[in-house]
């Protein structure tokens, strides 16, 4: 897994409207349907809107074990973890779509209107011909400065390198600017720091050189990542 693919597979869920989400029923069976997203922002965790009085909400209260599925195209990701309710108002209000004024006629206070929030706990994906599985707890382990996820990177092996931490910001091919400034300012990563994205760290993930992130921007959303640590 790397810090690319990682990328590409959130772009996937935020450019899907719609995941299969699969719940658990009263006769433990999985039960999938379709269900569209609200403000998909990647993998780590995905809302979604239904009636508190339907089935969806009543086997997840019962049993909170979830997976869903995103698909466009050849790319699969289907994320299995947790889901739960929420009714509280602030949530509610936060996520209102003007379009779901066709099923709660009473607006985001609609009593019959609630949230779903599933929480992914580990990943199995196929996406652009690359496939990965992970916990989010190995995605969320801080692996360098930058947010470049060295367990993935092609040169582990080929030049032996033990990765950016270890290295404090010297890798074989020199000090790294980014990995020197973070530690002098303290930072475990990037994602500490107030001022991410800097321009040291756009130019690096955003930039058109080589060893650039494709998709651009790639490590500045794991540096994201590790900032939340649990994707809220």
């Amino acid at each position: 897994m790397n810090a690319n693919l990682f990328e590409k597979a959130n772009k996937v869920i935020k450019n899907c409207g719609a995941a299969y989400f699969g719940v658990i029923d009263e006769d433990g069976y999985p039960s999938v349907s379709t269900m569209s997203t609200i403000k998909p922002d990647g993998m780590l965790v995905v809302y979604f809107s239904t009636g508190l009085e339907g089935n969806k909400a009543k086997r997840i209260m019962k049993n909170s074990r979830a997976s869903i599925c995103f698909r466009a195209g050849s790319d699969n990701i289907t994320l299995v973890g947790s889901a739960e309710v929420l009714t509280d108002q602030p949530t509610k209000s936060r996520l209102w779509e003007d379009w779901f004024k066709d099923f709660y006629t009473l607006g985001d206070t609609d009593p019959n209107y609630c949230i779903i929030k599933f929480t992914t706990k580990r990943v199995s994906l196929w996406v652009d011909y690359e496939s990965a599985e992970f916990t989010i707890d190995q995605l969320l382990m801080v692996q360098s400065y930058c947010g470049l996820l060295c367990d993935g990177c092609s040169y582990k092996e080929s030049h032996g390198c033990v990765g950016c931490l270890a290295l404090k910001g010297k890798p074989f091919w020199g000090e790294c600017d980014v990995a020197k400034c973070c530690i002098g300012k303290g930072y475990a990563h990037c994602g500490e720091c107030p001022e991410m994205p800097c321009d040291g760290l756009r130019s690096m993930s955003c930039g058109d050189g080589e060893e650039c992130d494709k998709p651009p921007g790639a490590r500045i959303s794991v540096c994201r990542a590790w900032a939340t640590g649990n994707g809220k």
